[in-house]
Formats: structure tokens, sequence, C-alpha cells
């Protein structure tokens, strides 16, 4: 599930992930429905941008769609291009359910520190 403060940390990831790419709101909402639907309709996407603009502000967001937003977002070939790095700790059930939230937490923590050195001295 997640947290408020997860929600509001994704979504400053992805915002400041769009401004590094020069991407605008609505340029990152069709970049995202395109991939997430099998069919472009102008309509529909008009419609994402609008719900992707709320979900971008609230904190209520599920997490879990903010993080696939953020995966998409990250595998794009023009983010291919940025020194971003996305960590994911992936259980295995080889290790107790305590050690791998550690692992989860500490994959979380390099992503936050790395991001945050690199945008500044991307400044």
């Amino acid at each position: 599930m997640g947290t408020k403060q997860e929600a509001l940390e994704v979504q400053s990831q992805i915002k400041s992930l769009a401004a590094e790419l020069g991407w605008t709101q609505n340029r990152l909402a069709q970049i995202l429905y395109t991939e997430l639907n099998e069919w472009d309709d102008d309509d529909e996407i008009l419609k994402f941008q609008e719900r992707l603009k709320k979900e971008l502000q609230r904190s209520t967001t599920k997490v879990d769609r903010l993080k696939k937003y953020l995966e998409i977002v990250v595998s794009h070939p023009e983010a291919q291009k940025l020194d971003v790095i996305f960590n994911k700790y992936v259980p295995t059930n080889a290790i107790s359910s305590s050690l791998s939230k550690e692992m989860s937490k500490v994959s979380k923590e390099i992503d936050n520190v790395y991001n945050k050195a690199l945008h500044r001295i991307n400044r």
C-alpha cells in the first residue's frame, strides 16, 4: 500500500524527473497513457492529463500507481540518457521477512541519497 509520506516522495521524484527531461505535465501524461493503454485515444489522453494532474497533487494517490508511473518514466528512452538510478529490492524469500524489509529500506535510501546528490550537482 504505502503511506502519505511515501506518496509525496514518489510524486516529487516523478515531477523532478519530468522537469529534468524537459517534459510538461501534459507530455508526461501522454507518455504514461500510451504506455499503459493499447489504443491512443486523444479524448482519453486529455482525460488522463487531468487525472494525472490531480494524482500528482494528492497525498492520497495510491503509491503503487505512482511507482508504476515512475518505472515507466525511468525506462523511457529519453530518461535513459540521464544519469539517474532507480533501485528496487525484489524479495526472493531466501531471507527472513524482517531482513527483506530492511533491504527494501536500504534500496530506497540509496536512491534518495544518490539522486539528491546528482540533482545538486546538475544545478
